[in-house]
């Protein structure tokens, strides 16, 4: 199998909404970011919670798209029916079939071309779908893993690798089991590319209670997010490219089914994508 995988991509989303915007929402939610029992039980006030800021946070998800195509021949045998009663027997070139319950059964050799696009968004903490919608719609700005560091906000650093969302992507389907002889098979990983969006972070204090909760405004969508991942504790400095695109030959023929694979890294599909 031949694998194409581009070189390396690293995006981030800049804020469509203000820091103070954001702690405008996470106000207006403070009193349910303890939970329905609190509020059902405890009824806290408005003013008996405290909102404090954990300023501009950078969370991880990856995107990637395939393009898969198989070439290859597989064995089946089709049951023809025969429409006159009175045929005992059909010669099909050079064999001869002999009718059962109106019908002979002709072995056959279909030649098969599978050509198929797969496309996700993970979230690079915990592996999960997202919907992207929003993140792809915004505007994406290059950056050299190497050197980002935002001044004022932190990074929290993925526990996805790209290894991983390529076997995710490519899934346990990926070669036809049904072929007899496989002709060609080519995989194009069209993107394996690193997005980092932005969410402004909250902490809020219950004092009465001496209860705390983390809260989030997705700076892009402007919509609440009650329940952090517990990775976004991680925190990076700096991003490792080297770790996190652990994409090689030999990762490739571990993480995919079958193995045998020739691997190439293009650079021509990365300078089609960007422009």
């Amino acid at each position: 199998m031949e694998i194409v995988v581009p070189e390396k991509g690293a995006f981030y989303c800049e804020p469509l909404i203000t820091a103070e915007e954001a702690r405008g929402r996470a106000s207006a939610y403070k009193a349910s970011a303890f939970g329905t029992l609190s509020r059902l039980f405890s009824r806290p006030k408005e003013d008996d919670i405290t909102i404090s800021d954990q300023g501009l946070w950078y969370l991880p998800m990856w995107h990637a798209k395939a393009h898969l195509r198989f070439m290859f021949d597989r064995s089946e045998t089709y049951k023809v029916p025969i429409k006159a009663s009175h045929v005992v027997s059909v010669t099909v070139g050079e064999n001869e079939y002999t009718l059962a319950a109106g019908a002979i059964d002709v072995p056959v050799v279909e030649h098969c071309n599978r050509d198929e696009r797969r496309e996700l968004w993970l979230d690079a903490l915990n592996s999960e779908p997202i919907n992207a919608q929003p993140y792809a719609k915004a505007h994406q700005i290059a950056v050299n893993l190497d050197e980002f560091a935002p001044e004022s906000a932190k990074i929290v650093a993925p526990t996805v690798r790209a290894s991983a969302v390529i076997r995710t992507l490519l899934g346990e389907d990926l070669r036809p089991t049904d072929a007899d002889e496989i002709k060609e098979e080519q995989v194009i990983v069209e993107c394996i590319d690193l997005h980092l969006r932005p969410t402004y972070n909250f902490t809020c204090v219950w004092g009465a209670k001496n209860k705390s909760a983390d809260v989030a405004i997705d700076a892009i969508t402007g919509e609440l997010q009650m329940q952090p991942h517990a990775g976004m504790a991680v925190v990076a400095k700096l991003l490792k490219p080297e770790t996190l695109f652990d994409i090689g030959a030999e990762t490739l023929n571990v993480i995919v089914p079958g193995g045998a694979i020739v691997l190439k890294v293009t650079k021509a599909l990365t300078e089609k994508r960007k422009t």
